[in-house]
């Protein structure tokens, strides 16, 4: 039986916001789905569809990774070129069509996110793009991510690789990469260090602002809590804050 997990969330947390890079955590469960981890996907054109302001993992079309790398490169460095890769490798083995275009490929997998979050409960959000980029009519609220990150501190794949501060895959085609988590509490020589954070991941963009969504482990409890539309730092700073007086209780 999966235990309740307390959350940190107590202000506007149904209200409808730009979701940013959240969009990958969903993504990332869908893909899970559909997709075994030693699967393996070729990197394609598929890339060329994220908007020249992204986040990258820096693939490379031909590159061959499985999905557990594609994963890594997906929540660590917030790659929007992985999160076409996933939906568009995905789409065609959803469809069991490989001819499909990468149009026709995003759109399928894009129905199956929408069905995931129905499955999960999910009341006030609209997912369009794969990497969440700023999209019109595209939306969640801090409560419906909190349901989001419970599924993925669930998943044992998920949860190792958003606990993690640094990975250093060697991909199926040879190529080693190093991938720095941006979620700074993981950091153990960052400022913001915070040993009892367990996950999860930052976000950024024009409509959503900066944003955090960060689990802890305190007094033997998981708590979330999730910071939307606010600055590079005090989104650290603010969820500290929080935890801090959780711990005080």
């Amino acid at each position: 039986m999966r235990m309740p997990i307390p959350c940190c969330i107590k202000k506007n947390s149904t209200d409808k916001i730009a979701l940013a890079s959240t969009a990958k955590l969903i993504t990332a469960l869908t893909v899970l789905d559909y997709c075994p981890t030693d699967d393996e996907m070729t990197v394609g054109t598929e890339i060329e569809q994220m908007h020249e302001d992204s986040s990258r993992a820096w693939l490379n079309q031909g590159d061959i990774l499985t999905t557990r790398q594609l994963l890594v490169a997906l929540l660590l460095p917030s790659g929007n070129d992985t999160a076409y890769t996933l939906a568009v490798n995905a789409g065609k083995k959803i469809a069991g069509d490989s001819n499909l275009t990468n149009a026709q490929s995003i759109d399928t997998f894009m129905d199956k996110v929408n069905e995931k979050t129905r499955m999960l409960g999910l009341e006030n959000s609209n997912f369009l793009v794969p990497d969440g980029h700023d999209t019109e009519g595209q939306y969640t609220t801090a409560y419906d991510l909190v349901i989001i990150v419970k599924a993925c501190l669930d998943d044992p794949y998920i949860s190792e690789i958003v606990s993690s501060y640094t990975s250093y895959p060697k991909w199926v085609g040879g190529r080693e990469v190093t991938y720095n988590n941006s979620n700074e509490p993981l950091n153990p020589n960052s400022q913001y260090y915070y040993p009892e954070v367990i996950g999860l991941k930052t976000e950024a963009s024009t409509l959503a602002g900066n944003c955090l969504v960060s689990a802890a482990v305190i007094n033997g409890e998981t708590y979330i809590c999730v910071m939307m539309d606010s600055t590079a730092d005090d989104r650290f700073t603010d969820s500290i804050t929080i935890y801090d007086k959780i711990k005080a209780h």
